[in-house]
């Protein structure tokens, strides 16, 4: 039968600096610079969407230039679950957001998930690990290389909301049932006349056409001793709110040099700068809250005022609601960042497979916000006497010293390899913030100009954490038919107290060609079948610094003297210590099995993981007369299990290519413990209550609330069945699921999980006559979320704008069973419920493309070797049952997952461009 060889990357030894382990034992998956361009994003780990089985990706929001939050196969913990990112061998952290490297600087993408894989970044493994290459210099005459594109991005459609008309009825109903005074100015005919002349859409008016545009430029070359690249990009990209754009300029250089026939040098270095401008709304409110909320009958502008912008009075029924357009236009929310990021590594081979390598890799950050208001007047809600300015300043050192040695031999059928390194990663972080208010003039940028402000405040934070790691991994192969590896990493973290600061994580893994065995020759047409398996354990330090010590608060007052006659400041222990805190384990077991059919047109993958957290920091509440809060212990444990299957299927003919891939990815969740704890730990803070909780037995931050049994229509209902305190016909009945005849917090239950059950990516491509087109499809299913906007869209509070829904509420005239009446004084019907819980499934049309190569008989005559021109759309169509902006929205906080409060919304972006090489 044939058989197809293993693949190249299949070496015994380290590659690039990169710790990984032969592909012939693992799952990873690679992704090529070819199809991380499908998505426009300013985010590089973004692009790796709906193309990596048992890899969930999925924007924070569409704000340009945010961060995507990326899961490996479900939240094995209760903090962030972001994998560990390494660009070229430089472990960059577990935080950044990667929006300073342009994905057209990246060759591939490879995405660690298996035992043997992650195990060998020990401490720091336990998330899964993305390795990151970029693109590289090879020989042969100078290479120019340009892609450039332009497209505009508008937002979704957004809900339906109350007109001037149906808003003055609903908040006079609305104070009417919660016995609250008529709003003069909402029921005086002289003014309703006046009020009835305006109907302003404010989500339309605050939404706005988004342009993007991008220009790559890079230049390689080399010869047989000295390669380089030198590529620069540009990046522009304004928000679908206004307010908010973002903006990159980068160099790149990256050089490799033979100085010697067994002595090789080289360096990967990032030099850029981004400048983003921020709308984060007002008092924790976003714009898009604030702009449901606002009362349509408000005009937007008002030259009458300081500053130009209406707002709302005290005669307004109590909408405080500032005005989200004024705030746009008038506030400045600046975040420049610069970063140098790189490294230098020098490899030589010392005898003929005996090679050490040496990096010095580094990552320097400096940040500065600058955040200013001027002095406006927006309503009595909303007033700015004087010009104020914030800003602050960080810088951040990443330094990593790694060294190794590897040997591999081979001899006759058998061959082997062994690794040995030691490294020491620094972080170092620094930052100042000060602020003032009262400055002379709204131009001025100055915060010494404020020294009038009796608001001045000054402040800053120092933080240094370092590591230490050993490794030795042993690999070995027999005929290219039995593969085997085992390591052991011993990783010490500065986060944890004296005589825990230090780890152990093994790992071992192992394959099996059966397609080599004899037996296999009577199947031809398998032309690979190999079963892999591995066992390993992983940890986590990502849980702050000092988390052992008892943390002092300051600035407390306490009176002193026989009359505390005496007020000094001073500070107490705000937590009790826990010198016994240690990192957080991971222990992953997994199976696979590939299958190669028909010359490999076929390609089937199978993989089946557990995975194991346990040591998870839990806080075990303590009685208030402890007089501080409890500290965190090693004692919550979490179950990860589940299958990925992918399949792909490629063909060429004389007229045409064609390729279909995709994933399918089945994953559960369950909390086991947490420790001594006696109940759920609650979390996802909504309108001052919680609505998530973890608790043994359910995912992790699972949706906690009440269930809903109707809506009560009379006294006599209310009367024959358990109620919340002060219900009235027209609220929503609670189910008493205690049975003890009233509506308590002990009758909430657990309404679904935010944690997918299921998700899928295919990407499909077909190519032929010059024409190429590709699509990338994506979605998830069993996903609960959290709607906190409809609380405004359902009226909560009674004196904001709400959704037409609202409409067909309970009135004495209307009995509804759906929709409860209106209380501008109740909350009972905005309790965490079921009412707020939707189905979170969808499925997408990411990204559509559509281009042209031209024959290169045209081409050359300018001097090109390749012309190809382009159009495309994202976020092209989303099918869901969810009523919000958008389903695909994330938080890097696993316990608070789910909750849609009212972030920018990703937008439907259609481009064009052109892509040139010389």
């Amino acid at each position: 039968m044939a058989t197809s060889a293993p693949p190249a990357e299949d070496s015994l030894s380290v590659r690039s600096g990169r710790l990984v382990s032969p592909q012939s034992i693992s799952s990873n998956d690679t992704v090529s610079a070819q199809k991380l361009r499908r998505i426009v994003t300013a985010n590089a780990l973004q692009a790796l969407q709906g193309q990596v089985a048992g890899l969930l990706v999925r924007s924070n929001s569409g704000e340009p230039g945010g961060a995507a939050t990326l899961q490996i196969h479900g939240p094995g913990r209760f903090g962030d679950t972001t994998p560990l990112v390494v660009v070229d061998g430089m472990i960059i952290g577990q935080s950044d957001n990667l929006n300073w490297l342009t994905p057209n600087s990246i060759e591939s993408v490879e995405v660690l998930k298996d035992a043997a894989s992650t195990g060998l970044y020990g401490m720091r493994g336990s998330n899964g690990v993305i390795l990151i290459t970029t693109k590289k210099g090879t020989t042969g005459a100078p290479r120019v290389s340009l892609d450039v594109y332009t497209g505009v991005g508008r937002a979704s459609q957004g809900p339906q909301l109350l007109n001037t008309r149906q808003y003055i009825d609903f908040i006079n109903d609305s104070r009417s049932n919660g016995g609250l005074i008529p709003a003069f100015k909402l029921t005086n005919q002289s003014s309703l006349d006046t009020l009835l002349g305006t109907s302003t859409d404010w989500l339309g008016a605050l939404m706005r056409p988004a342009p993007v545009r991008s220009a790559y430029l890079s230049v390689a070359g080399g010869n047989e001793s000295a390669r380089y690249l030198m590529a620069a990009d540009y990046f522009r990209q304004d928000g679908v709110i206004r307010g908010s754009d973002f903006e990159r300029l980068s160099l790149r250089l990256n050089t490799d040099f033979d100085l010697a026939e067994n002595l090789k040098v080289g360096q990967h270095l990032t030099v850029g700068q981004s400048v983003q401008h921020a709308n984060d709304g007002a008092s924790g409110r976003t714009p898009i809250e604030l702009a449901m909320k606002s009362a349509p009958y408000l005009s937007i502008t008002n030259p009458r005022w300081v500053g130009g912008y209406n707002g709302t009075t005290y005669l307004d029924a109590n909408n405080d609601t500032p005005n989200p357009i004024g705030l746009a236009a008038l506030t400045n929310d600046r975040r420049t960042a610069l970063n140098l990021t790189g490294d230098l590594f020098g490899e030589w081979t010392l005898l003929e497979g005996l090679t050490y390598r040496a990096t010095l890799g580094f990552d320097l950050r400096n940040a500065d916000r600058v955040y200013s208001r001027p002095a406006f007047n927006m309503g009595e809600y909303n007033l700015n006497l004087t010009a104020s300015l914030a800003r602050a300043k960080q810088t951040n050192y990443n330094t990593l010293l790694h060294h190794q040695v590897s040997y591999t031999r081979t001899q006759d059928v058998h061959s082997f390899g062994i690794l040995l390194a030691g490294s020491r990663q620094t972080y170092r972080s620094d930052d100042v913030q000060a602020s003032a208010d009262n400055l002379p003039g709204n131009d001025i940028r100055s915060l010494t100009a404020g020294q009038s402000s009796r608001n001045r405040t000054v402040g800053g934070t120092y933080g240094f954490y370092r590591i230490v790691s050993l490794l030795g991994q042993l690999s070995y192969d027999y005929d290219k038919k039995y593969w085997l590896t085992a390591a052991i990493r011993r990783d010490g973290s500065s986060r944890f107290g004296p005589g825990h600061r230090f780890g152990v994580f093994p790992s071992v893994g192992g394959a099996w060609y059966i397609s080599k065995e004899a037996f296999m020759e009577a199947v031809p047409y398998l032309n690979t079948v190999k079963l892999r398996a591995g066992w390993g354990k992983t940890g986590n330090d990502n849980v702050g610094d000092f988390q052992y010590a008892s943390l002092i608060a300051q600035n407390y007052n306490y009176p002193f003297g026989p009359t505390n006659s005496f007020l000094g400041v001073g500070a107490f222990p705000s937590t009790l210590p826990n010198p016994g805190v240690r990192w957080e384990t991971t222990t992953t077991s997994n199976v696979g099995l590939d299958v190669n059919a028909l010359e490999d047109l076929i390609k089937v993958r199978v993989d089946y993981f557990r995975r194991r957290t346990t040591d998870l920091l839990v806080e075990v509440p303590l009685p208030a007369s402890v007089g501080a809060a409890a500290p965190l212990t090693n004692a919550g444990v979490v179950d990860n299990s589940g299958i990925d299957l992918s399949l792909a299927v490629q063909q060429s003919t004389d007229l045409i290519t064609y390729s279909v891939g995709g994933f399918a990815s089945w994953q559960k969740n369950k909390v086991v413990s947490l420790g001594e704890r006696p109940g759920p730990a609650f979390s996802g803070l909504v309108q001052e209550e919680n609505v998530t909780a973890t608790a043994v037995g359910q995912p992790v931050g699972s949706f906690y609330g009440f269930r809903r049994e109707g809506i009560f229509q009379n006294r006599t209902e209310i009367i024959n069945n358990p109620s919340l305190t002060g219900t009235e016909p027209g609220d929503i009945r609670y189910a008493d699921l205690n049975g003890d005849e009233r509506i308590t917090d002990d009758d909430k239950t657990f309404l679904g999980s935010p944690v997918p059950t299921f998700y899928y990516g295919v990407t499909a491509s077909v190519s032929g006559l010059g024409f190429d087109l590709s699509v990338l499809l994506q979605g998830e299913s069993g996903r609960q979320l959290y709607n906190a906007t409809s609380y405004w869209l359902y009226g909560f509070q009674g004196r904001y704008n709400a959704g037409t829904q609202v409409l067909n509420r309970w009135t004495r005239d209307n009995p509804s069973t759906t929709e409860p009446r209106v209380d501008a004084s109740g909350t009972r019907n905005f309790r965490p419920s079921d009412r707020f819980i939707e189905n979170g499934s969808y499925f997408q049309v990411k990204s559509l493309q559509l281009g042209y190569t031209l024959p290169k008989e045209v081409t050359s005559r300018f001097g090109a070797s390749h012309v190809r021109v382009y159009v495309g759309a994202q976020n092209l169509f989303t099918q869901t049952k969810y009523s919000g902006f958008d389903p695909e929205f994330a938080s890097n906080q696993a316990v608070a997952e789910g909750i849609d409060r009212a972030q920018q919304p990703q937008s439907r972006m259609f481009l064009g461009g052109i892509q040139l090489n010389f």
